[in-house]
């Protein structure tokens, strides 16, 4: 059970790092003349990076419990929250193959996580 708590912690940091980079690289794009050390301390750059150590360290959590044969795959149900993230935070459509994909993904994770 704890595992599969570590699982979830990692999967939502590992998103929460992804939508704190795409907002570093707004920043960036909208402040092209900041200097690197501003770059790299803004806080979404800042957020990016907790939450990617976050993901990693409980990973390892995961990996102690789980073979990498099942849990590295059960990763990609991170695709499908960075799909709705982008679509909800960002603004981007999502077709007809991105929803395609997401059924094929959640099909695979859930014949991998009957596994445990």
């Amino acid at each position: 059970m704890i595992t599969l708590f570590l699982f979830i912690i990692s999967v939502l940091s590992s998103s929460y790092s992804q939508y704190w980079q795409k907002k570093t690289a707004m920043l960036i794009d909208s402040n092209p003349k900041a200097s690197v050390l501003e770059k790299v301390l803004s806080l979404p750059a800042l957020m990016s990076i907790f939450f990617l150590f976050l993901a990693a360290v409980t990973w390892l959590g995961v990996l102690r419990e789980w073979s990498v044969s099942i849990a590295y795959p059960m990763l990609s149900v991170n695709f499908i929250i960075m799909l709705f993230i982008s679509h909800f935070c960002f603004g981007e459509d999502i077709k007809s193959r991105h929803w395609l994909g997401s059924v094929l993904i959640l099909s695979g994770v859930a014949l991998l996580g009957s596994a445990l």
